[in-house]
Formats: C-alpha cells, sequence, structure tokens
C-alpha cells in the first residue's frame, strides 16, 4: 500500500479543470499514513476515546462483549522506556510488541449495551458509565495510578438495550455533566451533584416511542439541549431546549423522510449543530440546519405558530384529569395535571413570557380522573376541584400564595361522584355532580355557602356518564347541563325558571358514540352560543327546541289520598307541567377536510374584524391533523388550511392565550400528552441545506462520523459505505455544501471470507488524534480488529 492515500473521487478532467481554475482539488487537501492494525477480539464495539491514564494522549475504549470486558487501547505514542512485550505466539490477536497501542482490560461481567466516557465526579478524569444484561448502569471511576473504584450501581430495569440509550452532557446548565439513559417510557436523568456525586434518577417523561438521545446544544445559546431520535417514525427528530433557569421545554417534532442512521454535530464552528441523515430508501445523505422561520399565514392577523408538545408521566388510567386555568391570579392559564397512579398534582405555572415554569408536584387523592377550577367563593383566586374515581370523593384545593397547592379537602358528599362541572347556574358558581346514590343517579347542586340541591334523575338512568357541560342548549337565558354518555344517548337537563331541570333524553344527530364529546361556540354571530356536535367527519351546531305535545286524554282512574300524600312536590309540578317535545335543530353544518376524517374535537378562534365568525379549528384524528375552517361572505364554512401534527391519540381541544391575553392558541389534551399550537410568531424547521450520493457503484452508505481530518479547522464527514467496504470521505464547505473528497476500500472480501459474519463493516469510526502530533487521525472498527489512519 502506497504511503500516502488518495481518493479517485474527481475524474482526471476534473482535476484539469481545478488546475486550470488555480483551485486546490479537494482530493489533495487529505493524506493519510500507512494505516495501523491492532488485532483484538470479535464481538468488539462502542468505540470512544478518552486521555484514561492522565499523560496527555487519547487511549482507546473499546466494549467486548465476547469476554465480557472492557478493553482499553494505551496509547504509547512516543514512549522510549516502555518494558517491551514478548509476544505469545498462540494468541493470533495480541498486539505486536512496539505497536502504539498496549492492551488492558476491566472485567464487566455483563453484556454491554451501552457506553460512555466521561468525567462525572469533577476530578477531572475520564470515568466509564454502561448499561446492559443485568439489567442495572453501572459507574466506574478512574482513580488514576491508584487504579478503578468500586462498582458504583443504579438498579434500573427497564432501560432500553440500544447501542445509543446512554449519553452524557450538563441537562442543567450547572457546567457538570450529567448521564441520561433512555428507558420504554422516559429518561432517566442522573444529576451530577455539587459533591461530585451522582444523585438518585429522576424520570423525564417523552411521548411516544425514541430509540436513541444525545445532549448537545442545538440552537448555539451555550445551553445543552437534549435531541430524541425515532428513525422508524415519520417525525424522527424532536428537540426539547433548555432555558436559562436550566429546564428542559416542550418536545418540537421535525418531519422527515424515512432515516437508516444519522449523526448531530457543529460541522462550521458557529456552535450551532447541524444534522446528516442517511435516506432508509435512497442511501441519499441529507445535510440539515435547525432555523426559526416565521409561521405561513392562516388569516390575516394569525399565522401557524410552533407547534409543542408536553409530555405527561404515562399512566395506566383510562382517564386522568386535566385543565387549563388561572391559579395565581395573573390573567395567564397555568396547566394542572393529575397523576392518577401516584396521587399526585403536577402545577406548571405559566411565565410572564408566555412559556411553561418547571413542574411542581404536590400530594393530592388517588385515580384523579377529572380536574375543573373556578372562583367559587369569589375571592379573586380560581379553586381546584378533583374528582377521584378510586376513592369515590370530590376534594378542593387551591395555590396559595407560597405557591403551594394543599392535600384537597374531601367535599361532604352523600353517595358516588361519577362526573362534575363548575359554573354559574342561576346566580351563583356552583358544582354540579352526577351521584350514584344505591345504584340511582341524583343531581347535586353545592355553592360555596354550603348550600345544597339534590333532584333525583330518572330510574332508567343506570350508566356512568363520561362528562357533565354547563350550556344554555335551548339559548332561554338559563344554563342547562349536557350530560354524555357512552354508547347512549345524551342526556340534557334543562333548567326551569323554578331552578328545577326538566330530564331529556336525546340522541346526537350522528348517534351514540364510544367516546362522545362536545363544543361550544357562537357560529352564527348571533351573540348566543350553539352546541357543536360531531358525526365522523363533519360538526353540526345545534340548539334545543321544544314542541308543545297534543294534549293527553284525562285520566279515568283519580289518585287516591295515600297516593297523593307519598307524591313529592317535585313530582307533583312535573305532573302539572304541559308535555313537551324536545329535538335539536341544525343552524350550520362544518364538513372536514375529506371523507375519511374522524372529528374528535373542535375549538372557536376569534376571527379578526368586528362582527365576522370565529375561526373553527377542527382536531381530525385519523389525519392526524387540524383543519382551520371560517366562514366566508355567503355564510359558507370553508376550509382556511390543514395543520398537520405528529401524534393521532389527542382527545379533546380548545383555545387558549400564553401571556397575558396576547398570545392566540389552540391546546390539545391526550391521556400522555398536552399540545398546544401558537397562532402567531415563529416555529422551528429542520430545513435540508445540501445532499450527496455516493460515486461508489452500488454502494450502501450505512452509517457516519465527522472531525477534521485535514487539519482546516472544519469537520469533514466519514460514511461508512458497507456494500463495497469503503470510507468515503466528504468535505463540509461554508455555507452549506457538501463535497466529494477521498475514498478508498478498507479491505477486500476474500481477505475476511473465512471471518465473515452478518454485520456491516466496517461498522464504526472514530476520529481524534491518537498520534499526538496536534492532527485528527482516523479509527476504524472492522471484524475483531481496530484500524488506525494517521493524518500526514
Amino acid at each position: 500500500m502506497p504511503k500516502s492515500l488518495f481518493a479517485r473521487a474527481l475524474g482526471f478532467s476534473a482535476l484539469l479543470t481545478l488546475a486550470a481554475n488555480g483551485a486546490e482539488p479537494v482530493s489533495e487537501r487529505f493524506g493519510f499514513a500507512g494505516k495501523e492494525v491492532f488485532p483484538v477480539d470479535p464481538l468488539i464495539g462502542q468505540m470512544k476515546a478518552a486521555d484514561i491514564d492522565g499523560d496527555g494522549k487519547k487511549d482507546l475504549v473499546l466494549v467486548n462483549n465476547g469476554r465480557s470486558k472492557i478493553n482499553i487501547l494505551f496509547n504509547r505514542t512516543g514512549a522510549t522506556n516502555a518494558a517491551p512485550k514478548v509476544r505469545d505466539a498462540t494468541r493470533i490477536n495480541d498486539l505486536p510488541p512496539g505497536s502504539r497501542f498496549t492492551l488492558d482490560s476491566i472485567a464487566s461481567e455483563k453484556r454491554i449495551s451501552s457506553l460512555v466516557v466521561a468525567d462525572l465526579n469533577a476530578d477531572k478524569s475520564p470515568d466509564l458509565a454502561y448499561y446492559g444484561e443485568p439489567r442495572e448502569l453501572v459507574i466506574q471511576y478512574n482513580q488514576g495510578t491508584n487504579g478503578w473504584s468500586a462498582l458504583k450501581r443504579f438498579t434500573i430495569e427497564d432501560a432500553t438495550l440500544d447501542p445509543y440509550a446512554l449519553t452524557t452532557g450538563d441537562l442543567n446548565g450547572d457546567k457538570r455533566p450529567d448521564l441520561a439513559l433512555l428507558a420504554e417510557e422516559h429518561v432517566y436523568f442522573l444529576k451530577q451533584q455539587e459533591d461530585g456525586t451522582l444523585a438518585e434518577p429522576e424520570k423525564i417523561p417523552y411521548v411516544g416511542t425514541v430509540k436513541s438521545l444525545q445532549i448537545m446544544d442545538i440552537q448555539g445559546d451555550g445551553r445543552e439541549d437534549l435531541l430524541l431520535i425515532n428513525w422508524e417514525n415519520p417525525n424522527p427528530f424532536r428537540v426539547r431546549f433548555q432555558n436559562n433557569a436550566g429546564q428542559l421545554g416542550p418536545e418540537l417534532h421535525f418531519s422527515l423522510p424515512p432515516i437508516r442512521s444519522y449523526w448531530a454535530d457543529d460541522l462550521d464552528n458557529d456552535k450551532k449543530t447541524e444534522i446528516i441523515t442517511i435516506a432508509q430508501k435512497s442511501g441519499r445523505a441529507q445535510l440539515l440546519t435547525f432555523t426559526r422561520e416565521k409561521g405561513s399565514q392562516i388569516i390575516e392577523g394569525l399565522a401557524q405558530g410552533q407547534f409543542e408538545l408536553l409530555p405527561l408521566t404515562r399512566t395506566k388510567k383510562s382517564r386522568r384529569g386535566a385543565t387549563w386555568a388561572d391559579l395565581n391570579g395573573d390573567k395567564r392559564p397555568d396547566l394542572i395535571v393529575a397523576e392518577p397512579d401516584s396521587g399526585q398534582l403536577s402545577v406548571y405555572l405559566q411565565g410572564r413570557e408566555g412559556s411553561l415554569q418547571s413542574v411542581r408536584t404536590f400530594s393530592t387523592l388517588t385515580g384523579v380522573s377529572e380536574i375543573s377550577a373556578a372562583d367559587w367563593d369569589g375571592d379573586g383566586r380560581a379553586e381546584i376541584f378533583l374528582l377521584s374515581a378510586d376513592e369515590r370523593q370530590i376534594g378542593l384545593t387551591t395555590l396559595d400564595e407560597k405557591q403551594k397547592v394543599a392535600f384537597p379537602k374531601t367535599l361532604p358528599i352523600d353517595g358516588r361522584p361519577l362526573a362534575m362541572a363548575v359554573g354559574k347556574v342561576a346566580n351563583e358558581i356552583s358544582l354540579a355532580v352526577i351521584v350514584d346514590q344505591d345504584g340511582k343517579r341524583e343531581l347535586l347542586l353545592r355553592t360555596a355557602k354550603g348550600e345544597t340541591k339534590r333532584q333525583k334523575l330518572n330510574e332508567s338512568f343506570k350508566a356512568n356518564p363520561s362528562s357533565i357541560t354547563l350550556h344554555d342548549v335551548n339559548q332561554d337565558g338559563r344554563a342547562d347541563l349536557v350530560v354524555l354518555i357512552p354508547y347512549e344517548k345524551m342526556k340534557l337537563l334543562v333548567q326551569e325558571e323554578s331552578g328545577d331541570f326538566e330530564e331529556v333524553d336525546l340522541a346526537p344527530p350522528g348517534g351514540s358514540a364510544e367516546q362522545p364529546w362536545l363544543s361550544i361556540a357562537d357560529v352564527d354571530g348571533d351573540g348566543k352560543t350553539e352546541l357543536l356536535l360531531a358525526q365522523r367527519n363533519f360538526l353540526r351546531a345545534v340548539t334545543l327546541h321544544a314542541e308543545a305535545s297534543p294534549a293527553l286524554a284525562a285520566s279515568t282512574v283519580s289518585p287516591t289520598d295515600e297516593q297523593k300524600k307519598e307524591e313529592s312536590p317535585t313530582e307533583a309540578a312535573k305532573a302539572k307541567k304541559p308535555s313537551r317535545t324536545w329535538s335539536f335543530q341544525v343552524r350550520e353544518q362544518i364538513n372536514g377536510a375529506a371523507s375519511n376524517s374522524r372529528i374528535v374535537g373542535a375549538a372557536a378562534v376569534p376571527n379578526n374584524g368586528p362582527g365576522k365568525a370565529p375561526l373553527l379549528f377542527l382536531l381530525d384524528a385519523d389525519r392526524k391533523a387540524l383543519t382551520v375552517t371560517s366562514r366566508d361572505a355567503s355564510g359558507s364554512w370553508r376550509i382556511a388550511k390543514n395543520i398537520s401534527f405528529p401524534l393521532a391519540d389527542f382527545s379533546s381541544l380548545e383555545p387558549l392565550r400564553f401571556g397575558a391575553g396576547e398570545g392566540a392558541a389552540v391546546s390539545l389534551m391526550g391521556l400522555n400528552t398536552v399540545g398546544w399550537l401558537s397562532l402567531q410568531g415563529e416555529a422551528w424547521t429542520l430545513t435540508e441545506v445540501d445532499g450527496y450520493e455516493t460515486p461508489i457503484k452500488d454502494g450502501f452508505l450505512h452509517d457516519l462520523v465527522s472531525g477534521d481530518l485535514n487539519n482546516d479547522k472544519q469537520k469533514d464527514l466519514v460514511f461508512l459505505e458497507t456494500a463495497k467496504s469503503h470510507i468515503d470521505i466528504v468535505t463540509h464547505e461554508k455555507p452549506h455544501q457538501l463535497v466529494p473528497a477521498n475514498r478508498w476500500q478498507v479491505f477486500e472480501e476474500r481477505t475476511f471470507r473465512s471471518r465473515r459474519n452478518d454485520n456491516a463493516e466496517p461498522r464504526e469510526a472514530l476520529v481524534e488524534d491518537f498520534t499526538a502530533d496536534g492532527k485528527n487521525d482516523l479509527v476504524v472498527l472492522v471484524h475483531d480488529r481496530v484500524i488506525l489512519y494517521p493524518q500526514e
């Protein structure tokens, strides 16, 4: 092999053209001395570089699962007094005498799936952290000349066995590297404390499924962010930015075609991260950058801003309480979420800038399935009502002046509460509850003064309602109650002048549903709100109307005196009322985007301009989209915009405002996720700025790494091509251009025919200075050996 490896990236004519123009051919910027080969063992991997022994030279750390060890190749470049090693001829993989590295090992006694090397106790020496089977996280501290510490173990049984499940970085802004370990439903965060020890793991939830994670500065603000990856998802990348307080913000998801691998790094020294992906099908490489762009217009004055997702701690319950409400009286809605499995309440207060502050957790009832909030007693602060299905109680609490939520006080309710709502009934804010009393249903109304009113409901009412909503359904100026029941008719409790409620059962326009829902909006601009009910792919705005029934024939049998005595005043009043027939009258119909739409939520957002009907946002679950509809001059509802979102498991939609009533948004609620779409401002995008296809015939780009391999202070890309076993080097030229450079074949197939396995080869690469000359070198992992290409 020649002393220097120069790829044939440019043809002869291209070289002549470059020479004629006075430009240096890209391929001639690179030069490598003869390769050095270091046989170790089969099943080696997870290659890392670090100065383990503190001599100023980078060593190599390898996982050796074939022997349940961690191998360390100590760098002896320039060492003249090292004792010569006598090679054992029976061990063909012993490193030869005089080689650059000497081999040492640490017993792991496990199959390691992921490994990181970082200073985890602030002593300026790199330590080891690894996870594997048996399932536990192991920390081993580097004690310099004293060797390695005893093992520090964290029993974590639900972490993923993925090579990229463990990472390190400063995730809370204290300038100390922490550990993050990916689990099946969350990320374990192990904070490095001031004394250099690692705190017990905290759980950071995430949305959906994640395959890999990294901690790095995405936007160049000096704070490291959390990058989550799932290459099997249409939105493979998501970011949680770290703010000034060291808190992670919501998830921002970015859509891309399917990818087979990726690499994230700052290629051009602007302190911002670039992403390089390899497409799953075509194998084409993409160079992508994170940028903020002005949101596309929905209508005049409203734009598609940032869509954000807040992952919640996952629950095994079928329902959990969650709501937005102003808890501290600052005119900004805060988020209250129940943790029904653990008996806790999570509160996210909204800051002045319109973002949610870090979560605060308080003890509460277990199994909270509903949360409502309202200023019940008129003191200017909202009370929080919590319905616990597990404890069969309703609790009441508030956020106090010290920003704490006390354990809720149980309200005295005779019976088992099934559903509740809080709002103005007559002239007072009341708590309305459907109660199960010995198998019979009752309506209970209670004010903050303790005044209670009960009304028995029809004995045929046996089902458990899913929700109660206060709404003037017949537009007579009195609040009624709309009760939704899975698989059954709607139950309407229509308030009368006396304050009693007439019980009306009506089938919704679309028929009964497994998960019934409703919304409320003034769709016709008459100043009165209508009830919005869905029929799969469209909504109908309805009001309740009554018609007098024909007079009933007088009974020929008069009630006895005893029957009159047993009859309650309410029942007597009902008997004297004229009979009425109730029905829904359709005022408007608003269609979804397509025949296969399935509308599961709607929210009305004020439109700009006097007298204009609101915009209606429709939550289309099957198409994973928000459909924005507006009313045109002719009075017809038209689709203004369709906005895709990354999840389908949202079940409700409501209007929202961030900041002091200025930032319009819509909020989406799901069992394990809360999302919101801002209707103004900018949004982050992941934009392709260049692409690359390997010139290797029938080549297959499998993976890549980055590093400066020609000492020009710019990082280059090293692609691992596994169909023909090539190294393919590409330069990154400013502003953002991928330029082919060197490539060569690492080995010929016949060389390793006897050792061939199903792994892609070469399978790993690393760019670091191993020759102590100030220039980065290239290390490649192939089969059972490490190959070093020193930079000239």
